[in-house]
């Protein structure tokens, strides 16, 4: 204010913001007062108005707003805005901004009026596309609902959620490796260490995989048609390390699982073709080592060597450039001749070391032959940026080093996807979260899937159309217009195709595996990823999200999570989304609105949650008994960051001498009466092990000589106490004096006496 030449504020009248115009002219002078934007007018109450000029319904407003100024700005600022326009002061006003003709459609069905100026903050009900477009979340009226919560990005941004679920380790029912393909944040300097070990070892894997499935023959035994023996050996031995329980390498020595010296072995030979040497970056205008095995001679080279040495000189030693030599890698080659002894002995090992792996690692089905990593931009969506690469010298160059502006994710690609009709595919899921403690979600049952527009080819990855389903990356291919609609599915088409499959496990026929196996693996990852998050997300009574979940299956119809999203897509971009998207919309507002009664109640209602019947369409609560069993005794969760305990002093009066400490009246009780209490001591000891004179066999024996020094100064406190009483109790009638007396018998003698 000083730079500016304007006068100092008043002490004790801070500056408010003033609004837009509107808003300025709706504050009648009452309210200007009550709320300190006039400081130098007197508060007045407010003129009334003439009977002549005004309706009782105007006069009714008129009132409530008078009302609504003593108690705060925005409600008199809101009455008052509702008085100028003739609208009875229950009237629900609503704004929203951005395309959603469901949402506003609803609203006015239910009786609301829709504020039009989207600058203005008088509006009970806000449906944004952006949060910035709702402003800052902490200074809006408690009563004002928003469709966000703050600090949602730990949830809706990339790097947000891998910290997230690989933060929650410690939850019991979080099983991220389960559900969520491995994720590396690429400006962290340890995920970067992480990662790359990660690759190293998960390209032995596939050297490995790709070593059996051609039948377990090398280049030297199959005249160079596969790797090298010295290939193969060092990719074992990577992987047995890889298998073994961590309780076995607790004595030894950490050492990183791919070494320097098995690294320059395997880092140089192509996955795609097997016998291909591949330039690394590092060394442009060397060629790459070549792996032999020591024990036998090195076999002639092969025209099939020669021509791929050729290649690999005209390479860029880049494993993502063309299609790969040969016959798929998952065709096993069972016309070639038998093993020779030194390849039967690494099948067998690689076969052992591969059973071993698929116990070990719970995403072993996640990983195919080629070692495919997605690189994903931190800060974008809708498919924008996304990179497929197989080549550690590409991901590094990319995602490594460039700040925190340019972050980056590595995550491992799904190369063993389900496929229907030569094409991939992901799932959009919606999701609503109306509560965060207890956790209130609402699933919607039915979803969509989003189509890759070309065939799904494993050794093109640069083909974006075959590889991403994202729809704002679709829309760009020739001759999308003709086939828009055949890029999306209704899950009950996705139901359908299932059923059609006849999909067994464990011997058993599966009848409708969406609603068996697929949809409930869904459930269970909408669940755990918000429990991850449920300490990060800040709550806020009238706040709820609508998230867009994407989830990917695979060929063992095992649901993998690819990511959240905040405000989800809900255009009528193909006829699919057309009918779906309108019938989510209602449901959702039936259940925000008529189920969980934003804009109507401050306080979420509480119900019979599980067995009411309630009016929420297609949407589902999920886990109802956990929010019932949460609202009804209110408990704090586990984890709690803050507990209090509150407690007030009680003044004890010392007892006099030789009067008894207060206690039980015997009257009341007789069990608490003192010769009641001597006698059934008497019982209990005289038919214990210590009254015949012989040693106690308890396991509760004390020996300690410390424990029967205190013994004995119990005794005697025990002594005390009945003379106290003035009962005379003789030392042959105490079996407590007798030698033989146990440890567990003097401490019942101490329990009874105290």
């Amino acid at each position: 204010r000083r730079a500016l030449s304007l006068p100092p504020l008043r002490e004790g009248r801070p500056e408010r913001r003033r609004g837009s115009a509107e808003e300025r002219a709706a504050v009648p002078p009452s309210a200007q007062a009550a709320s300190g934007s006039t400081p130098s007018a007197p508060s007045r109450p407010p003129r009334a108005p003439r009977a002549s000029a005004v309706s009782g319904q105007a006069a009714a407003a008129a009132a409530a707003a008078a009302a609504a100024a003593a108690t705060g700005s925005f409600a008199a600022e809101l009455a008052e805005w509702k008085r100028r326009r003739g609208l009875p002061n229950e009237t629900k006003i609503f704004s929203i901004t951005g395309a959603f003709p469901g949402i506003r459609r609803a609203l006015v069905a239910r009786g609301w009026i829709e504020n039009e100026d989207r600058s203005s903050s008088l509006w009970d009900f806000k449906y944004a596309l952006w949060q910035r477009d709702i402003g800052e979340l902490g200074e809006l009226d408690d009563s004002q609902v928003v469709n966000y919560f703050a600090r949602n990005s730990e949830l809706t941004s990339k790097v947000g959620l891998c910290n997230s679920l690989y933060s929650c380790c410690t939850f019991d029912r979080v099983d991220v490796d389960g559900f969520y393909p491995r994720c590396y944040d690429l400006t962290s300097s340890t995920q970067v260490e992480s990662f790359v070990e990660d690759f190293k070892v998960t390209k032995c894997l596939c050297i490995i995989r790709r070593f059996v499935t051609d039948g377990g023959r090398t280049a030297e035994g199959s005249a160079g048609t596969g790797f090298p023996r010295a290939v193969v050996a060092a990719a074992l031995e990577v992987c047995r390390r890889r298998s073994r329980d961590v309780d076995d390498t607790l004595d030894e020595v950490p050492e990183p699982l791919a070494g320097e010296a098995d690294w320059r072995i395997v880092e140089a030979w192509s996955l795609k073709t097997p016998g291909k040497q591949l330039k690394s970056k590092g060394r442009r205008g060397q060629r790459a080592p070549k792996a032999s095995s020591s024990p036998q001679p090195e076999a002639p080279p092969t025209p099939r060597e020669e021509d791929a040495a050729g290649r690999a000189e005209a390479s860029d030693g880049s494993e993502d450039e063309g299609p790969a030599d040969g016959n798929d890698a998952k065709a096993p080659s069972s016309r070639l001749a038998a093993r020779c002894e030194a390849d039967e002995a690494l099948f067998v090992a690689a076969q052992e070391v591969l059973k071993a792996l698929s116990l070990c690692l719970p995403q072993f089905n996640l990983d195919g032959f080629q070692n495919i990593w997605v690189l994903k931009p931190a800060g974008k969506s809708r498919g924008r940026g996304i990179q497929l690469s197989a080549s550690l010298d590409k991901i590094m160059e990319v995602g490594v080093g460039r700040g925190a502006e340019a972050r980056w994710i590595a995550q491992k690609y799904i190369e063993h996807p389900l496929i229907v009709s030569g094409k991939k595919f992901d799932i959009r899921q919606w999701v609503v979260v109306t509560r965060w403690n207890p956790l209130a979600v609402w699933f919607y049952k039915d979803c969509y899937l989003r189509f890759s527009f070309q065939d799904y080819d494993p050794h093109r990855i640069k083909n974006k159309y075959g590889h991403l389903t994202n729809f704002s990356i679709s829309k760009h291919a020739e001759d999308f217009d003709e086939h828009r609609d055949e890029t999306m599915w209704h899950s009950d088409e996705f139901q359908e195709h299932l059923a059609g499959l006849g999909i067994e496990r464990d011997g058993c026929s599966i009848e409708d595996p969406w609603l068996e196996v697929v949809q409930p693996q869904m459930k269970r990852i909408v669940l755990r990823t918000l429990e991850s998050a449920q300490d990060a997300v800040m709550p806020r009574t009238s706040s709820f999200e609508l998230f867009g979940y994407d989830f990917m299956v695979g060929e063992d119809l095992s649901v993998w999570l690819l990511e959240i999203n905040s405000s989800p897509d809900l255009s009528y971009s193909t006829a699919t989304t057309r009918t779906l998207v309108k019938a989510m919309l209602e449901d959702m507002m039936q259940v925000l609105i008529d189920v969980e009664k934003f804009g109507t109640r401050l306080e979420r209602p509480k119900r019979k949650w599980g067995s009411c019947r309630l009016s929420s369409g297609r949407y589902e609560l999920l886990e109802p008994a956990r929010r019932r069993r949460e609202e009804k005794f209110r408990k704090i969760r586990k984890d709690a960051a803050q507990l209090a305990a509150q407690g007030t002093s009680l003044k004890l009066r010392r007892p006099r001498r030789g009067e008894c400490p207060q206690g039980p009246s015997a009257e009341d009780d007789p069990r608490y009466s003192a010769l009641a209490l001597l006698s059934t001591l008497g019982e209990t000891e005289g038919e214990g092990p210590g009254a015949t004179g012989a040693p106690g066999d308890s396991a509760d024996d004390l020996d300690d000589e410390g424990e029967e020094e205190e013994e004995e100064e119990e005794e005697a406190e025990i002594e005390a106490s009945r003379e106290v009483t003035g009962v005379a109790v003789d030392d042959e009638q105490d079996p407590g004096k007798e030698d033989g007396a146990s440890a567990s018998e003097k401490i019942g003698e101490r329990s009874v006496g105290d």
